[in-house]
């Protein structure tokens, strides 16, 4: 280790200027995954919180919550602790700004009624929780909202935190207000049903059964999966932070096996005053993962930094598995690539080294 701390002490220039590679490089693929992963989430946020087993659409929905409609002769009968009905729709409000956001429907006694963060939870049809994304255009507690197209007016009583679908922020509502949003958003008051829900929600094993020839019933991780988007982009970051990491870690066992090679003529000093090869390797071995170490860590805190400059303007989310994840495929390739400059290391002749 001695040898390996001297040499870097020695040499700063040139392992300084490693090490910012590997910042730059850890600094990208941590702020790309946190933000992979922060999209990932803001399809499903208000989802996750519902601990559901799995949903029941109608049949001819093509997997669209927002397409699909059941209506009480499909659900009659079938409610229960484990059960719940649920509408789903979009829209803008209009406050100091305007922002797009989800509109689930729901029985605020039922297991998908959401955990105020602050404030209370909705007691009237013209009472709303909303996200707290909604915060940063300027929602607060007491305002009075609307939706473009619909002549209601609604009151902020409460916020749930994280709670988005499809990226947007929800708002909670009761089914009887839902209905009337949904209807008077999309233009379609007329054909407005006092049973129409959305899809039912549910818990537990055994759902599938209760399936008719109108619903299907199938998994809140498959659901989640076909939501329009959520598969490409989920793919897209995968395979992108995959070959990053790959590329990154090449780029570095590289640079350290160039490194080695220039040091020929050292080692072979070394080498020739009776220093031994395992010795000389330990060192190679040491110097890679402390250049490593220490340029991840500069890295991911200035990933974590970025995220908390950009809190609420994009969607960051920092996942510790991942980023350990991201670190041990680092280390292991980092070590390859050390070990094969070793291998160069036990190769080298004394004499040829220095004559």
């Amino acid at each position: 280790m001695f040898l390996a701390i001297n040499e870097i002490l020695k040499e700063k220039s040139r392992f300084v200027l490693i090490t910012i590679v590997i910042i730059l490089v850890s600094y990208l693929v941590f702020f790309l995954t946190a933000l992979a992963y922060g999209l990932a989430t803001s399809y499903t946020q208000a989802l996750d919180k519902w601990d559901a087993s799995g949903i029941i659409l109608a049949k001819n929905a093509n997997n669209a919550v927002g397409r699909s409609l059941l209506f009480e002769d499909d659900y009659r009968g079938q409610l229960g602790d484990d059960r719940a009905l649920l509408g789903v729709g979009a829209a803008t409000i209009e406050i100091d700004g305007s922002e797009d956001v989800a509109i689930f429907g729901i029985d605020q006694t039922s297991f998908l009624s959401p955990e105020v963060s602050s404030g209370r939870g909705f007691t009237v049809d013209n009472e709303v929780v909303v996200s707290d994304e909604l915060k940063r255009i300027g929602v607060a507690e007491g305002d009075a909202i609307s939706l473009q197209g619909a002549e209601t007016t609604y009151t902020v009583v409460g916020f749930a935190e994280k709670a988005t679908f499809q990226t947007a922020p929800v708002v909670y509502m009761t089914l009887p207000a839902w209905r009337i949003a949904a209807s008077e958003v999309s233009g379609m008051t007329a054909m407005r049903d006092n049973t129409t829900v959305s899809a039912i929600v549910t818990r537990g094993d055994g759902h599938s059964a209760h399936t008719t020839d109108r619903t299907l019933w199938q998994s809140m991780r498959d659901f989640s999966f076909t939501l329009p988007g959520y598969q490409a982009q989920v793919l897209t970051f995968s395979l992108m932070i995959s070959f990053l990491i790959g590329i990154a870690a090449f780029v570095l066992a590289i640079f350290i096996y160039i490194l080695t090679l220039q040091k020929k003529n050292i080692f072979g000093v070394l080498k020739a005053e009776g220093v031994s090869t395992g010795y000389i390797g330990w060192s190679v071995m040491v110097q890679v993962l402390l250049l490593l170490l220490f340029g991840l860590a500069i890295g991911l805190a200035l990933a974590l930094l970025t995220g908390f400059f950009l809190a609420g303007k994009v969607p960051f989310a920092v996942n510790v598995s991942f980023f350990l994840g991201i670190i041990g495929l680092f280390v292991v390739c980092a070590v390859l690539g050390g070990l094969a400059s070793v291998r160069s290391v036990a190769k080298i002749d004394p004499v040829e080294a220095i004559g």
